[in-house]
């Protein structure tokens, strides 16, 4: 079903080519397509500035079971006024994501929403999107102190914490609980297990141990935003992020039809791409690929005489809500000493981050789209020259500069022919520098040559996309920082965040009591895996305690394979003995 339901959406895309159209240019019945929502599940609603937000995204279809069409997913934190804190971009694999974002000490006290949703889900008429509400309190300002009121979100003391495990639909009986024991001491190991039937363990879960905050919030934020209507059907973006435009007349704004566009997302191990746009003038991209770089590159293929009467114009991608009253957090006067000591706590946590970082997970390399055709020529094994022509005519033996000015163009060589020319000469080879399509040659001609790292040249033709080429010519800058012309409409640089970087958190190990016995450990969130994995219907791990006493909480949340949703939650204490 998924694979029939997949054909039809890569048939409309090869129709439309576009990651979203105008709902009256819509001509297919677009209920045949599954629904697809989001749920989010985080470590806490009451965070404190200078702690660390952790979230985990379900993808989920009308069964609540794992939505498998949609690669990437969005997660913002938006103030009241749905200003964004944050917004990430996550790669989907098997239907869930996760990320974390370390709260900044210029956040004002208030309250948040943590919003994710698919470009697919924003098709939805009642839930767009995912939303948390997110109370955070910045010790670092001052805060107004004041006892409740009635346009406001109250956070109070908490007299007593829950001792007792509990679940949503009988969850805390569903999954088995076993610990080494009831109650640790300081920097002890804990053994933790978890036992459920196989039809539940099969499920998607997130894991947390985190101390209970001895607050509480009363006056319920309601949830009653939507996403403001839109006149376009969004696409599930199936490999990757879908970016897409249209080319326009700069008079009239007329559409410009079955013409090639160009994408670069610059670095080391760029992406190069090539769309075609429609009879409607759009065009669309698919990056399935990983990156760095935080800016790209969009521009129209052609001679400068066809291409300076027409503009690009980028589809708008940010999600914006409709806006509701504010909310305002108000804090009992009780909870000043606790405020204070968690305040303290998290600036000497803070101030030990270089011996307790997370490790960042390295993206998976790109091969360039050529891979290793050609010849490279590392310009530092050769005389140095100071400028691209000259150093095309002394080095570049595979590839040459003929003309000057407006007419000046680079063409490769066939070594083994006596006149040195190559296959498809009348044809202009692709030149690009650092990714980047150089279609005004003097560019990269009037280039300050030392600059240069390497050159490669592959002089035989090559197809890309719907293009031929007579050869590729690829520059390698030192830094790889080129940037091109970027005053002409034809050609826009765009903003293009990377995919966030996963994680492997820091866990300290206190196995061998001397090593670390000099850092303080004032960690309240102990343990943190997004993604449990049972085996055999049993899950096993270990953790130690730090040096705060108190309650703690295992939760468990998630969905089982048969899309039943459960939240368990069990207790546990540290003591100082």
């Amino acid at each position: 079903m998924v694979k029939k339901l997949v054909f039809i959406i890569f048939a409309f895309l090869g129709f439309f080519a576009t990651a979203q159209i105008p709902k009256n240019n819509v001509t297919v019945d677009v209920s045949i397509f599954p629904k697809e929502t989001v749920a989010l599940s985080i470590n806490s609603e009451v965070l404190l500035a200078g702690e660390l937000l952790q979230y985990k995204v379900y993808i989920l279809n009308t069964s609540n079971r794992k939505g498998l069409l949609s690669k990437v997913v969005y997660v913002s934190l938006r103030n009241q006024k749905d200003s964004l804190v944050f917004n990430h971009k996550i790669k989907v694999e098997n239907g869930v994501a996760n990320g974390d974002f370390f709260l900044p000490s210029n956040l004002q006290t208030g309250v948040y929403n943590l919003i994710g949703y698919t470009n697919f889900s924003r098709n939805n008429i009642q839930d767009a999107f995912a939303e948390k509400s997110i109370y955070i309190i910045n010790t670092f300002k001052k805060n107004e102190l004041v006892n409740t009121t009635q346009d406001t979100i109250f956070i109070s003391a908490l007299t007593e914490n829950p001792v007792e495990n509990s679940g949503s639909d009988g969850s805390s009986e569903v999954f088995e609980t076993i610990l080494n024991k009831e109650t640790f001491g300081f920097r002890e190991k804990v053994d933790l297990k978890l036992k459920s039937n196989s039809s539940i363990a099969n499920g998607s879960y997130r894991l947390s141990v985190r101390k209970v905050n001895p607050v509480e919030v009363s006056g319920e934020v309601i949830k009653a935003k939507t996403a403001i209507p839109s006149e376009n059907f969004y696409l599930p973006e199936l490999r990757g992020e879908l970016i897409s435009g249209v080319v326009l007349s700069k008079l009239g704004d007329v559409p410009l039809a079955n013409r090639e566009v160009a994408l670069t997302i610059p670095g080391k191990d760029f992406v190069y791409k090539i769309a075609k746009t429609n009879s409607e003038g759009r065009f669309f991209f698919s990056v399935a690929e990983g990156y760095g770089s935080e800016k790209s590159i969009v521009q129209l293929y052609g001679d400068e005489a066809t291409r300076r009467d027409f503009k690009i114009v980028m589809d708008e991608k940010n999600f914006h809500l409709n806006q509701d009253e504010p909310y305002f957090l108000k804090l009992d006067k009780q909870l000043k000493d606790w405020l204070e000591e968690r305040s303290v706590q998290l600036q000497v946590e803070n101030a030990y981050f270089d011996v307790k970082k997370d490790s960042i997970l390295k993206n998976k390399f790109n091969s360039i789209f050529y891979d290793n055709l050609g010849t490279v020529f590392l310009l530092d094994d050769y005389t140095r020259f100071p400028t691209v022509r000259e150093t095309f005519i002394e080095v570049i033996t595979l590839a040459a500069i003929r003309g000057t000015g407006d007419n000046a163009k680079f063409i490769v060589n066939n070594e083994y022919d006596p006149n040195r020319i190559a296959k498809f000469n009348d044809i202009d080879p692709l030149v690009l520098v650092d990714g980047i399509l150089i279609q005004n040659n003097e560019e990269l001609i009037n280039y300050n040559a030392r600059d240069i790292e390497s050159i490669r040249v592959v002089n035989e033709p090559y197809r890309y996309g719907s293009k031929i080429f007579s050869g590729i010519i690829a520059v390698e800058t030192k830094n790889g920082n080129f940037v091109p012309n970027l005053s002409h409409d034809y050609l826009k640089e765009i903003e293009l965040p990377p995919l966030i970087k996963q994680k492997k958190y820091y866990r300290p190990d206190y196995s061998n009591k001397e090593v670390q016995a000099r850092i303080p450990d004032y960690r309240i969130q102990l343990f943190w895996e997004p993604n449990v994995q049972f085996s055999g219907g049993s899950y096993s791990t270990t953790f130690y305690t730090s040096d705060v006493s108190g309650t703690y909480e295992i939760s468990i949340e998630g969905f089982s394979e048969d899309g039943k949703y459960y939240l368990a939650k069990y207790y546990f204490k540290i003591i100082d003995k």
